[in-house]
């Protein structure tokens, strides 16, 4: 996670030669939060929370009653928002924050859809439940994105975008911020950087050439079928 951020220590080109003045290869590990991260992933991507915690289906809620249901995830985005700003302010990472920011918008987002199919089943929400001030605006990299109108979109992959959150996504926003709630195509993703290095101090061998020419002809075939007509997704 923290590849080519300004505070990773590691040695580029010899990632197993230990520091200057005798300092130990991982001893940056230490010093985060999650220590599973470099102990049992090698850095790599691993199905947990922040605490190193697996995955589970126990945050699936349904209490069988709609409104509740809304309102309750409502309240999810909420405090995931606040919680988000809170993580921007401990980090100086520009690119970090850039990624937070992002993160923070688009809860902000979620909670104006869950917000407006509220009022669409006549539950007056703000009377009982009003979205936290969390002033984020302060943070420049949400006030650009809060510009783009991008807490007032939600995206779709139907090419008609005749689904039917479109019924509802419309509008107001309940945010209150002068802003129009709308449905628009899913954006275009990022092309894939390449395979991480190979992390000779985390005993993390990389792609031997066999399975790197598997993996190039994967990727040869994939795009192939890009370049065919598409099916679904962005038009």
């Amino acid at each position: 996670l923290v590849d080519g951020s300004p505070r990773y220590q590691g040695n580029p080109t010899n990632l197993d030669e230990p520091g200057a003045g005798g300092a130990t290869p991982l001893d940056l590990a230490l010093s985060g939060g999650n220590i599973h991260h470099w102990l049992v992933g090698a850095q790599g991507a691993l199905p947990v929370d922040a605490q190193g915690d697996p995955w589970t289906g126990k945050y699936v809620y349904d209490s069988g009653n709609l409104p509740l249901n809304l309102l309750y995830n409502l309240m999810l985005e909420s405090t995931g928002r606040l919680q988000k700003c809170r993580l921007y302010e401990m980090t100086a990472n520009k690119t970090a924050r850039s990624t937070i920011a992002y993160l923070i918008v688009r809860d902000q987002a979620h909670e104006n859809s869950y917000a407006k199919a509220l009022e669409a089943l006549g539950v007056e929400w703000n009377k009982l439940l009003p979205i936290p001030k969390t002033n984020a605006e302060q943070f420049p990299e949400v006030k650009k994105l809060t510009e783009q109108g991008l807490q007032s979109k939600q995206y779709t992959f139907s090419l008609d975008q005749l689904n039917e959150a479109g019924k509802i996504i419309r509008g107001t926003s309940p945010s209150k911020d002068g802003t129009t709630m709308s449905m628009e195509q899913a954006p275009e993703g990022v092309p894939f950087p390449g395979i991480a290095v190979e992390r000779p101090e985390e005993f993390g061998p990389g792609l031997d050439p066999d399975l790197m020419e598997l993996v190039q002809a994967t990727a040869e075939l994939e795009l192939e079928a890009e370049t065919a007509p598409p099916q679904w997704g962005p038009a």
